[in-house]
């Protein structure tokens, strides 16, 4: 077989228009001043940070150290670093919505420096320049492309897609069907493959648990979220997770104290109010559910929100109306 010459000059083209291209933006970039020092560091943010992660240090040393102490002191103690976590990390959220407030104004009323430079004093120019590096860096990757075209000769393999029409294209929609009808179970098996792969990834471990607390197979959600748990024994998802499974098994009392402890401590815990509403739903209290839902539409933003929950809170309401 005649072996054929490489031809390199679509790669050189490319490549140096690349370096022009890349030497212009840094040029381009430097003259704006893009390259500046960056900001300084907030030491408000730092400390409200470093507080928050150290009083979760401290909570899980007393998780720790439980079976040293009483079980009042355990309680005490638990109860009052958790109030301080939820309230330093209710600090930080405040703060960084002050910053987001007060920051934009100012961003606004600063008038921008007028531009200097070459480009600036020969602006049909600079724009000329820049359509001729588009067009000869497309025109080089058109040319790369024509060049490395060959015709398929016998015994070389096919590539690229079927034509239409061909044996082999019938069952490509079924295997898409198939996928499509199944589109949780997938996800729920991505989770568990990641859970597996990484038992510290507490993130697939929440979603994996979710999933199977709503597909009713409680058995293994416990076992995931106990198995997430031993990893972080604060993390708050999971931690709702664990009081719904308390009323899976027949402790409701409980489940919705933990719940209600949970959604009233911590900020990002308002999933609770979701399984707090259906809960008051199955013991037939209306109205609770609905303050519950209420609530859950209120802190939540809508995009996170079920589709379902606003209808529900319209049937809800017209529930609790009618009821003299």
């Amino acid at each position: 077989m005649q072996q054929q010459p490489t031809n390199w000059l679509p790669g050189i083209i490319v490549l140096a228009v690349a370096f022009i291209a890349a030497a212009a933006w840094l040029l381009f970039m430097r003259r704006k001043g893009a390259l500046t020092t960056p900001e300084p560091k907030d030491g408000v943010l730092d400390d409200l940070g470093q507080r928050a992660q150290s009083l979760i240090d401290q909570l899980r040393t007393l998780e720790a150290d439980k079976h040293n102490l009483a079980a009042e002191q355990y309680a005490a103690e638990k109860s009052r670093l958790e109030h301080e976590a939820a309230a330093a990390f209710r600090a930080k959220d405040e703060h960084l919505k002050r910053k987001a407030s007060s920051g934009e104004p100012r961003a606004r009323t600063q008038q921008a420096p007028a531009p200097t430079g070459w480009s600036a004093r020969n602006p049909q120019l600079s724009g000329a320049l820049w359509g001729a590096g588009i067009v000869l860096f497309f025109g080089g990757l058109g040319y790369l492309l024509v060049s490395e075209q060959q015709a398929r000769t016998d015994g070389q393999e096919a590539t690229g897609r079927m034509p239409p029409g061909a044996p082999g294209q019938g069952q490509a929609p079924q295997q898409g069907g198939m996928g499509a009808q199944q589109p949780e179970g997938a996800e729920m098996e991505e989770a568990r493959a990641r859970l597996e792969a990484n038992p510290f990834d507490l993130d697939s471990a929440s979603m994996l648990s979710h999933e199977l607390i709503r597909r009713q197979q409680f058995d293994e959600a416990a076992t995931v979220t106990a198995k997430g748990l031993a990893v972080d024994p604060f993390h708050v998802e999971l931690r709702v997770h664990r009081g719904v499974l308390r009323a899976t098994r027949g402790d409701m009392e409980g489940a919705e104290a933990e719940l209600t402890e949970l959604v009233n401590t911590w900020p990002d815990a308002q999933e609770a109010l979701i399984f707090l509403g259906s809960l008051a739903l199955r013991r037939d209290d209306k109205l609770k559910a609905l303050e519950h839902f209420e609530r859950f539409s209120v802190e939540v933003p809508r995009n996170m929100q079920p589709p379902q929950l606003l209808p529900a809170i319209a049937q809800l309401r017209s529930e609790v109306a009618a009821v003299p």
